[in-house]
């Protein structure tokens, strides 16, 4: 990969649709754009114009054959995207017409784009940081509102302007250790033991808010797990269909036919839930049986939110209270299904297990109070997942691996500023913190992380 190369590929989706885009970043973009480009009756195009679109037709130069009607949009350096010239080619959106035109611009000059290859130039060519870089994946990727809302935020640089400020205060304080390292004879007035003390928790704290913000905020990114858990029959693969209006799971009178988890992302009021569907837990002798009893016990170790189903038109059992036992200390919400039948079941009883947990009466075959339940369901994602008004931020695995690592750094500052070690160890600490950092917002990085973080780029982007 060069940045002297002119890249091209698409810029939406190959198939059948309204437009579809090809665009081309890179100094050669306007001359390959001359060499297919005609417009009507011979009109003179100003190719030293920015931000312009021209009517015409893309145009095989050798044989003087027109591919496709087209529009085509001009614009100059460095106010674009990538910082360089770009070009795009409006085509039909058919399959034809966009492979065409691209295997135009590739031959008269242009290179295949790699996936993400659009955004690493605007991040080499320094118009965004790596986080910003990073956010525009997350746009991408959005499942929900609120989730496209915390990556604009992030594309905008909330989450580089909280890495610079943590960032500045370890620079000042380094900045005081350097002065005593250097000037240790000098008459210079430097911070107390106790005041460099208080800065360093200062630091950690900052540090501890922006862990704890992506904590909660990757919940809008990758889901709450909601498991269904309740012994055979009692309704669990029916209110998995009502709860995605459409036939997911086989639903059978017998016991057992749920034999392996299914799951499924449902929004409600927001929250992205994995809802998962679980064979019932009872005691059972085939080994098929058996895995598919021991894949639902993994699951609610995973779960978020557990939805407890019991059946309303029969009494307790023994193998209702079994189930009680095992997840009586998990989060749960409790819904007794098949109202639409006489009842027979003990809810004291069920209360005795569970006294502070919401309980919700439901049909799932007959759709009875399913709204109440996304209510409930929706209230119990907000416990998890109640997140700051004013800076939501999406810290990804990288990034909340390398504040975890600064953590460590300034936490053995401080240690080594408690236990009275030599400003150059403790200076060594928050020199090591600071680079960290620069991790998070690509002022240092390497190859290797840069392909890790744009491998996951589609093509065109």
């Amino acid at each position: 990969m060069s940045l002297e190369d002119t890249i091209s590929t698409f810029s939406t989706p190959v198939g059948e649709s309204g437009i579809g885009i090809v665009r081309m970043s890179g100094e050669r973009s306007f001359s390959i754009a001359k060499k297919i480009f005609r417009s009507p009756q011979g009109k003179k195009i100003d190719w030293t114009s920015s931000f312009r679109t021209h009517y015409g037709w893309i145009v095989d130069p050798e044989a003087e054959k027109p591919v496709d009607e087209v529009l085509l949009t001009l614009m100059r350096a460095p106010k674009t995207y990538t910082r360089e010239d770009i070009v795009e080619i409006n085509c039909h959106g058919g399959p034809i017409p966009l492979r065409k035109s691209l295997e135009l611009t590739l031959k008269f000059g242009a290179r295949l784009a790699e996936p993400g290859e659009f955004t690493k130039r605007a991040f080499l060519k320094g118009r965004i940081d790596l986080s910003q870089a990073e956010s525009v994946l997350d746009i991408v990727q959005a499942k929900t509102e609120k989730d496209l809302e915390i990556a604009v935020h992030q594309l905008k640089g909330d989450l580089s302007g909280k890495i610079d400020g943590i960032k500045k205060k370890m620079v000042d304080l380094l900045s005081y250790l350097e002065a005593e390292i250097d000037f240790s004879y000098e008459d210079i007035v430097l911070p107390t033991s106790q005041e460099k003390e208080s800065q360093l928790k200062q630091i950690l704290r900052m540090i501890d808010s922006l862990l704890e913000i992506g904590k909660t905020s990757r919940i809008y990114r990758q889901g709450l797990k909601t498991v269904i858990i309740g012994k055979s029959n009692v309704g669990k693969s029916s209110l998995l269909n009502a709860l995605l209006q459409k036939e997911r799971a086989i639903v059978s009178r017998s016991p057992g036919t749920t034999r392996d988890t299914i799951e499924e992302m449902i929004i409600i009021k927001g929250f992205p839930l994995w809802i998962i569907d679980t064979a019932g837990l009872r005691e059972v002798e085939s080994q098929v049986e058996k895995e598919a009893v021991r894949r639902t016990r993994s699951k609610i170790e995973e779960a978020n939110i557990t939805l407890l189903m019991v059946d309303g038109s029969c009494p307790l059992g023994r193998e209702d209270e079994s189930i009680f036992r095992k997840i009586e200390k998990k989060k749960t919400l409790v819904v007794i299904n098949k109202v639409d039948l006489p009842q027979k079941v003990d809810q004291e009883r069920i209360r005795y297990f569970f006294p502070r947990q919401q309980m919700v009466e439901i049909s799932a075959t007959q759709e009875i109070n399913l709204a109440q339940l996304k209510e409930e369901i929706a209230n119990f994602a907000l416990k998890e997942a109640t997140l700051p008004t004013s800076n939501p931020l999406i810290i990804t695995l990288r990034q909340q691996c390398a504040l975890e690592l600064t953590k460590q750094n300034v936490n053995r500052a401080l240690g080594g500023l408690r236990k009275k070690f030599s400003e150059e160890l403790i200076a060594l600490d928050l020199k090591e913190g600071i680079s960290r950092l620069g991790e998070i917002t690509g002022e240092v990085v390497t190859d290797e992380i840069l392909d890790q973080i744009f491998s996951h780029f589609c093509i065109g982007k």
